[in-house]
């Protein structure tokens, strides 16, 4: 994309495509007669709402750059798998040729998209309770499962140490580099992380797993939970699913559920607060340097990455 008037390239972040414009698309792709469509949410990804005369779906237009179209592909392959297994889900929409992912072209570069059913329902909302948290515990118990039947025809994402800590730790520690006390306690907490995973990792639960548990992405419907968006979705230790909620007060209620259906090892309970810091890490590279890319430096003040600094000066402080 050039620049007006000065003959250079302009490199573009992210682009947010017009509705007016992705109907043509849906059309297209899906054979869909659509009627409406409107941006839901633009952050990391794109979502809109298609209204169509056969319902309504959303649409999910990745960011360029973040995940492949391959490895979206084993994302939809996945929830495509868990459907069929009847784990309530967003069931994915198949492109009028039969595959699950197309690609729009976009002036930062290619953009994978996909299309799945509305889910009708709301997100649960506060006072919890631990009935709520027993069927969460159960609903993912029952994603775990039906992962250990799933073949993918083509690579995803794996969860290996080198991604999931070392990586992020990398791009944290530069970030604090003007901040030395911060720097070290989330150095020496990453570390003892590090150890006590490598320490346990031979007899934890591995398989697909969904990557974001949190009540944010489930869905009260009049049949039960449905659980979505699955775009962090890859092969790792089952546990770090169990991370979130295991920082709540309803962990008691979500372990039982979860254990009504699959067992919960030893080691994957020893190891629970390891993987949180692994993934307190992540989300402080998310925080501190992938978000202001797009989003601004202002954004470093909306407070969570201080949150994320926070637990983990409390790990290093009741651990360490």
């Amino acid at each position: 994309m050039r620049s007006a008037g000065y003959g250079g390239v302009t490199a573009v972040l992210r682009s947010v495509f017009a509705p007016d414009a992705l109907r043509v698309v849906v059309e297209e792709a899906y054979g869909l007669v659509v009627e409406g469509c409107m941006l839901l949410r633009s952050f990391v990804n794109d979502v809109y709402e298609v209204r169509s005369v056969g319902g309504r779906h959303v649409l999910k237009i990745y960011c360029h750059g973040r995940r492949s179209n391959a490895e979206v592909a084993w994302e939809l392959e996945f929830v495509a798998h868990l459907a069929a297994a009847g784990v309530p889900v967003a069931r994915i929409v198949p492109l009028v040729g039969g595959q699950l992912v197309g690609e729009l072209a976009a002036p930062e570069g290619p953009r994978p998209f996909a299309l799945s059913e509305h889910v009708d329902g709301c997100k649960p909302e506060e006072p919890f309770d631990g009935t709520l948290h027993r069927d969460f515990g159960r609903l993912v118990a029952r994603l775990h499962t039906a992962g250990d039947s799933f073949r993918a025809v083509r690579p995803g994402r794996g969860f290996i140490l080198e991604r999931m800590l070392d990586e992020p730790l990398a791009a944290v520690l530069s970030a604090l580099r003007d901040q030395p006390e911060t720097r070290d306690v989330v150095r020496r907490v990453a570390a003892r992380a590090r150890r006590q995973i490598v320490e346990h990792a031979d007899g934890l639960d591995r398989g697909p797993c969904h990557g974001d548990v949190s009540l944010d992405n489930i869905r009260l419907t009049s049949g039960g939970l449905v659980i979505y968006d699955f775009d962090l979705a890859g092969d790792g230790w089952r546990a770090s699913d169990l991370t979130g909620v295991r920082a709540t007060p309803f962990w008691d209620a979500f372990a039982a559920g979860y254990t009504e259906v699959r067992p919960l090892g030893p080691r994957d309970l020893a190891v629970l607060p390891w993987l949180a810091v692994a993934g307190t890490v992540a989300n402080l590279r998310f925080h501190l340097v992938d978000k202001p890319r797009f989003r601004g430096t202002e954004s470093v003040d909306e407070g969570w990455a201080a949150r994320e600094l926070a637990s983990l000066q409390a790990i290093a402080d009741d651990l360490i």
